[in-house]
């Protein structure tokens, strides 16, 4: 590596060596030299976005950079970053990125790599691009798929199947996709979804550009053999048509449109031919000659337009400019520049120690490195006592007292932290993670949660850390600043923590997998259900928003509020202490709540004249409700007097309790005594379902108390076993330890019952050679192992419940996953099989392998009942209310996808923010305040009646508020008071029903700060559906978003939010400024206003002047 320094020696520069000969024309060569690697073709150009450099990559994968000054390149890094060609380089203010075929590397200006991406299996990357994301970019190549990478960690977070290769994109307002079979995709750049596409070539594509609506293409076609196409392409994008083509003599190779002049297209052939024209005006074409040896291999033009670089086969580098004194960008950052170092004399004599002397390269490893498991953390050492303090004390026996002459402030050790002793299993905040550049390297370092466990500590003693309880910590910037992604990188939605009650996301996602009961309350929720906390709705609202979301965290804070209002859970004992105590066990609680929450379903569900879900024969006639159908265990119980006088009773119950055997003695608790043939699951199963037992009961015919036979029977086959595992000591735990002798699970992943004659019941594990031929019958049925939750208890201070779950609906295959709230990966099913000390079973349940075929999906409500967002019902007790929104009409409900409106929310806070003052002084945030929503307004944003308001709600709370936040809500007390307010008051399931219908028509909101908004109103919308106008005029290097009211100054000249915020004023001005985006943007205007607001915005200090 090569630092810049006084001497360029080391550059070939040669002074104007060629000036062309016609002096009218602007544009000179006015240097060239060789690249780091002479004689080696370079590959791939890029000009620095943020600094005076020119980065090149060549054929053999060295990069290297050269800074400019005063019209002139000089070396300034140079180091090997790939062992293959370097195909695109891309810069950003933390570094640069680098692409080869192999490999994907973030490189620091200095040349200190941060981290470096190689897949196991990908080997033929060709190109990547900028998302709308900041903190991720897109990855295509010969494969049909795009990876999508966290660049703050240099790992992929998700995978996009294509039907089509890509080899080139470019971003503008969308991602723009070329393939080698000629076609362009237009993606969305948030969801990656194609949008259009267009054949451009009918054979590969050699370069793309876009300005505003225009696509410039060059390639191949295919005449008999590929020939290069002599002609620049153009299409129009808004209109998806082809224009004039601009015909040259050479074929072109690389084409870019000019930064500055959006008419302007530069384009170089490969013999060396650089032609600017401008597309409105064909004819007026400047050729100019490059002297180039063999061809042009990579092009770029600066930023400011200035500059042109170009490289060629040789290692020769090229630049052009149309000024002496050129410059590469815009306000340039300053490069960091390193002096000479003048080597130090070292003396080595007899006294001299032996660190002075170098180690030599080696390949095997030293002696001296330790192995992991013989090296221990013995934690921070002891602090240094200060000297003064020692010359001061006074000693008396063994202890020692000196006088603080309050130099020292109170309760604070002074000492340094180790910087290599990091907590690994706590993501860093995504500002943190903006700042690291600067004060630690970024080492590529895979979460711990994906690491191997260490075989050095038992697994059967301490839980992995994927079990461990995760919580959110907070910055000043809120749980936005908290980085989910660390936990989850699959497709499936995680649930957050730190709401009362939050123990149900283990159970909620449980129920999420389950089709039957998806299907059920995804159908309710499209019926005019009147119950203002039914906990169906929420439950259904929850399953559409986790089937949107597709790995992004949610929340369950709305069902959790309705299920806090049930006075049947409180008087169970359902609701979460608070705080949460040290002996409450989770397990207790969960099996509690599987019992009552299957129950209120069937309360809520069940009509007067109930269709038939399942197909069974045995249910028709019966009126069960949906719940009953498929959850339903129906059991006859029989009560037969020593007179044999029998009182038969019939129940249809949710839940199963295990009831182990009592004979075990102290002798048969030991792991190595306990053998599989002695009670396996199934036994305890069938035991737990056919009891008999003797009692004490009153009979009729006797008419008195008598010994009475109690005996249950299974009445039909149920079709989902929900069973609480009942494990409250170690005797009931024995039974579900691994049998280590044996290496295998007590808990089978498949079982059989069989109903035979009299009420008779045999369960048995599935063998898979002896009922290879079983099939589901009346009197036979399979089940399948779906999901079990366990209580991990490692802590005492920390328990919680986590679920496994086996998302597959292929009864061939099994695909599990842990769900730890907002933790999800995938495990095997020989973990999910596996019990231990921490690890204490809670729920289990079986489903039977053929229910999904037996649904009749066309007995449930399938049609949306849209009437709320025509009719309007209040809860006001007063007659003059305001009105202040006209509801849609029924022609007026959008039909199809795509229907803007404006929104806007308000909202107050329910408790207040919680902090901790430390010792030093300073306050750390501990839990932000927890918001309600108090307004919302939605605007039509297209039509006759653009602007006017269709919603427009308050909500009535029924919690305590602790602060209306009047001066940013506009919200005063009596204004959420049925009694007393005079605006229109709804409860939050009816306004956050309007919200939801109109999320699943395909709307499209426009507002300003949507994303907090959408989060406290815990509903999830698709970014494709979501227009954000502080992110539309958001500049990413200037880390600054602009405020609505500064943008409406600017843009609209209108002063809003001049005494207090109003969401029907700011849902107006959102959709107002996102209509000047649009006519900006058709006037080829945007960037030019961008840059015009920030300056105005900096030297205003952001303060609209009076």
């Amino acid at each position: 590596m090569s630092l810049l320094q006084e001497n360029t020696n080391n550059i070939n520069i040669h002074d104007l060596s060629l000036q062309n000969n016609q002096n009218n024309q602007k544009w000179n060569e006015r240097q060239k030299f060789f690249s780091s690697n002479s004689f080696v073709p370079v590959s791939a150009l890029s000009f620095d976005a943020y600094e005076e450099l020119l980065w090149c990559g060549s054929e053999l994968g060295r990069l290297s950079s050269y800074f400019y000054n005063e019209g002139q390149f000089m070396n300034y890094t140079s180091f090997k970053s790939h062992n293959s060609q370097v195909r695109q380089i891309l810069s950003t203010d933390a570094g640069v990125f680098s692409l080869s075929s192999g490999n994907i590397r973030l490189t620091s200006r200095r040349g200190l790599q941060k981290w470096d991406y190689t897949p196991e299996t990908i080997k033929d990357f060709y190109c990547m691009s900028f998302t709308e994301n900041p903190s991720e970019i897109v990855i295509g190549g010969s494969i049909d798929s795009l990876l999508i990478m966290n660049v703050n960690r240099g790992a992929i977070t998700n995978k996009i199947d294509t039907n089509d290769n890509t080899i080139i994109m470019k971003k503008t307002k969308q991602i723009f996709c070329a393939s080698s079979s000629g076609y362009v995709y237009m993606r969305d750049p948030r969801s990656f979804k194609v949008e259009n596409k267009i054949q451009v070539h009918n054979g590969t594509i050699s370069d793309i550009d876009i300005n505003n609506n225009i696509l410039a293409t060059c390639g191949f076609s295919q005449r008999g053999n590929m020939a290069l196409d002599p002609m620049i392409k153009l299409f129009d994008i808004r209109t998806m048509k082809s224009l004039d083509p601009i015909s040259l003599e050479n074929g072109p190779s690389f084409l870019k449109f000019h930064p500055k002049y959006s008419s302007m297209l530069t384009s170089i052939s490969q013999s060396g031919e650089l032609i600017i024209v401008n597309i409105n005006q064909p004819s007026e074409i400047e050729y100019y000659d490059i002297p180039i040896n063999g061809y042009c291999s990579a092009f770029d033009v600066s930023p400011t337009g200035e500059v042109i670089a170009f490289g060629d086969a040789s290692g020769i580098i090229h630049q052009w400019s149309d000024k002496e004194k050129a410059m590469i960008t815009f306000d340039p950052h300053q490069t960091e520049i390193v002096s000479p170092i003048n080597p130090p004399q070292v003396i080595i004599d007899d006294n001299s120690p032996l660190s002075l002397i170098g180690m030599p390269y080696y390949n095997d490893r030293l002696l001296s490195a330790w192995p992991s498991n013989m090296t221990f953390s013995i934690g921070r050492p002891p602090p240094k006592i200060p000297e003064d303090i020692l010359a001061s004390m006074k000693k008396i026996d063994f202890m020692g007292y000196s006088k603080n002459d309050s130099q020292y402030v109170r309760n604070q050790s002074y000492f340094y932290t180790n910087p290599e002793i990091e907590d690994n299993e706590v993501p860093k905040f995504r500002s943190e993670q903006e700042r690291e550049k600067i004060y630690k390297k970024f080492i590529k370092k895979e979460p711990e949660i994906h690491k191997v466990h260490d075989e050095s500590i038992s697994i059967d003693v301490i839980p992995p850390s994927y079990y461990r309880k995760v919580e959110i910590k907070y910055s000043r910037f809120g749980v936005e600043d908290f980085d989910f992604g660390f936990y989850n990188k699959t497709q499936y939605a995680g649930l957050e923590t730190d709401i009362q009650n939050s123990y149900c996301n283990s159970i909620i996602q449980v129920m999420f997998f389950n089709e039957p009961l998806k299907n059920i309350v995804k159908s309710h929720i499209k019926t005019n259900c009147l119950k203002e906390f039914c906990l169906s709705c929420e439950l259904g609202f929850i399953v559409r928003m986790l089937e949107d979301a597709k790995g992004s965290n949610c929340q369950a804070s709305n069902f959790l509020r309705a299920f806090g209002t049930i006075p049947q859970a409180s008087a169970l004992g359902l609701f979460e202490p608070q705080p949460p105590l040290v002996c409450s066990s989770y397990a207790a609680l969960i099996q509690n709540f599987n019992r009552f929450i299957y129950e209120q379903l069937h309360l809520e569900l069940n009509k007067q004249h109930n269709k038939l879900y399942v197909k069974s024969d045995y249910y028709k006639n019966k009126n069960l409700s949906y719940i009953q159908q498929v959850f339903g265990i129906e059991i006859e119980s029989i009560s037969r007097c020593q007179c044999l006088y029998e009182n038969i009773r019939q129940t249809v119950i949710y839940i199963i309790d295990l009831v182990y055997p009592r004979n075990q003695s102290k002798s048969s608790l030991s792991m190595n005594s306990l053998k599989l043939n002695d009670t396996s699951f199934t036994e305890v199963l069938q035991s737990s379902i056919q009891k008999e037992n003797q009692t004490k009961a009153w009979c009729n015919k006797c008419s008195k108390y008598q010994p009475t036979t109690q005996l249950k029977y299974l009445k039909c086959l149920p079709y989902v076993l929900n069973i609480n595992c009942c494990v409250t000591s170690e005797k009931e735990l024995i039974y579900w330890k691994k049998d280590n002798i044996h290496n295998a699970s007590w808990l089978p992943p498949v079982i059989v019952i069989e109903l035979k004659s009299k009420g008779c019941l045999e369960i048995r594990e599935f063998d898979p050679i002896n009922d290879k031929d079983l099939v589901n019958s009346k009197t036979v049925g399979i089940y399948k192992l779906k999901a079990t939750i366990v209580e991990i208890a490692h802590d005492k201070d920390s328990l919680h419940l986590v679920s496994h779950i086996n998302v597959s609906e292929n009864n061939q295959k099994d695909d599990w996953y842990l769900f730890n709230d907002f933790l999800v990966q995938q495990i095997s099913q020989e973990e999910v099989l596996s019990y231990r000390k921490w690890k204490i079973p809670s729920i289990v349940q079986y489903v039977r392998t053929n229910l999904n075929e037996l649904l009749d999906l066309s007995v449930l409500p399938s049609t949306t009942d849209t009437s709320i967002l025509v009719k309007e019902s209040f809860l006001n007790r007063r007659k003059n209310i305001i009105t202040t929104c006209e509801p849609f009409t029924e022609d007026e409900i959008p039909k199809q996808p795509g229907y803007l409106c404006a929104i806007d929310a308000e909202f107050v806070a329910l408790n207040k923010e919680e902090t901790e003052i430390r010792s030093d002084g300073t306050k750390s945030l501990i839990r932000p305040p927890r918001m309600g929503l108090a307004r919302v307004s939605v605007l039509r944003g297209s039509g006759p009646k653009e602007i006017t308001p269709f919603i427009d709600d308050y909500i009535s709370s029924s919690e305590m508020i602790v602060d209306y936040l009047t001066e940013y809500s506009g919200i005063k007390a009596g204004d959420l008071d049925p009694a007393l307010s005079r605006h229109m008051l709804v409860p939050l399931k009816a306004s956050y029903k309007k919200l939801r219908l109109l999320v699943d028509k395909g709307c499209i909101f426009i507002g300003h700060g949507l994303a907090n908004d959408f989060r406290i109103i815990n509903i999830y919308v698709p970014p494709e559906q979501i227009i954000d106008t502080v992110q539309i005029f958001f500049i990413k290097n200037r880390q600054r978003k602009i405020s609505l009211r500064f943008l409406a100054w600017y843009l609209l000249k209108e002063d809003i939010q001049v005494e207090t915020h109003d969401s029907i004023e700011d849902a107006r001005t959102a959709l107002l400024i996102y209509k000047e985006y649009l006519k900006l943007k058709k006037e080829g205007r945007f960037e030019e206003v961008l840059e015009d607001i920030y300056k105005e915005g900096a030297s205003l200090n952001w303060n609209i002047p009076k």
